[in-house]
């Protein structure tokens, strides 16, 4: 056998033993969490005054386990509010979700909504009316 050929066995039997010994077995590695709750409110959620108001929505999204959830705002106006936003989970909890929306003329009305998603999930719709005097 050739020292050429002699160097390719040797690294080929050097990758397997690493990559036999490195793969985790079942049950040795870590799932990762599932969003199970994805919640939001709307504050004020009827408003009747001076106009532009802000409406700010508070809530929270919720994990069983270590994840990183990346998710995004839809709002009834078609606006996709603060763009991707990423909340680090190193354990099953909650973290809160905060953003605000700032709208309205004198003599409007306007009914609206925001919501946040990540993935498949979606939290309520957070609604809200506005009446601008």
């Amino acid at each position: 056998m050739s020292q050429h050929r002699k160097r390719i066995l040797v690294t080929l039997i050097v990758l397997c033993s690493c990559l036999v010994f490195m793969t985790p077995r079942l049950g040795d590695s870590t799932p990762y969490g599932q969003v199970t709750e994805m919640r939001l409110s709307a504050n004020p959620n009827n408003w009747h005054g001076p106009c532009p108001v802000t409406i700010n929505f508070n809530g929270f999204i919720r994990v069983d386990g270590p994840n990183t959830v990346i998710y995004g705002i839809d709002r009834s106006d078609g606006a996709k509010g603060l763009g991707r936003q990423t909340l680090h989970f190193t354990g099953a909890g909650q973290k809160p979700v905060h953003f605000f929306w700032r709208l309205g003329k004198a003599g409007e009305n306007y009914n609206g909504w925001a919501e946040i998603g990540s993935g498949n999930s979606r939290s309520n719709r957070a609604e809200f009316q506005i009446h601008c005097h």
